[in-house]
């Protein structure tokens, strides 16, 4: 049988380059609108924002503290270049979301608005981790091994954690923040539910 995946498009490394950073932006700005709202999300980015509001401690330096055990999971089952690369989106986002509000910040932003606009952006920049061969790091490295192993969306996968996450929340936050957290870690979910396969892309 012929290996299909021959024909499957590949990036070069200035296309991983550029739809890294690309994504890593997209992933901080979702960020970005998220803490200016109150809000949290799901997979270890929840985690961190949760520990965030607990505890008033930077969400950068905590996300990045958190994903760091699951590199060693990542290595051996995905090997280095998909570790590497995961180690530097979660560092770039990391990064980005310290440096952004000197840059951006609102007036108003309604949460609901705030929560729609995190499920795009950060879907598409999640989705776009996912096609160039990396992540965000913790649950994102799960789920991407369990849908290659067993074919179960990764999309479904991180909505089940992300579940768990605000249950625990509803005893921190107000109930109308827990419900637009809730709802853009759904539209997060479904945007890279319905376009997530690893047949379309193959990084080079």
């Amino acid at each position: 049988m012929a290996d299909l995946s021959q024909n499957l498009p590949r990036y070069t490394r200035l296309e991983d380059l550029q739809g890294l950073l690309i994504a890593a932006v997209e992933g901080a700005f979702g960020v970005l609108l998220l803490g200016s709202a109150g809000l949290i999300t799901g997979g270890t980015a929840g985690l961190a924002l949760l520990i965030s509001h607990a505890t008033g401690l930077g969400f950068g330096w905590l996300f990045f503290l958190v994903n760091l055990p699951f590199y060693w999971f990542a290595w051996s089952k995905r090997g280095w270049t998909f570790t590497f690369k995961t180690f530097l989106s979660v560092a770039g986002v990391s990064a980005l979301v310290e440096l952004l509000p000197d840059w951006v910040n609102f007036s108003y932003l309604h949460p609901g608005m705030a929560a729609v606009l995190f499920g795009v952006i950060g879907g598409v920049g999640v989705l776009g981790l996912f096609r160039h061969g990396s992540s965000l790091g913790g649950v994102g490295i799960i789920a991407i091994i369990l849908q290659d192993r067993f074919g179960i969306r990764a999309g479904w996968t991180q909505m089940a954690w992300d579940l768990c996450l605000f249950a625990a929340a509803a005893f921190l936050l107000p109930a109308s923040l827990v419900g637009w957290s809730l709802l853009g870690a759904v539209i997060l979910n479904i945007v890279i539910a319905m376009n997530h396969r690893r047949d379309w892309y193959l990084p080079g």
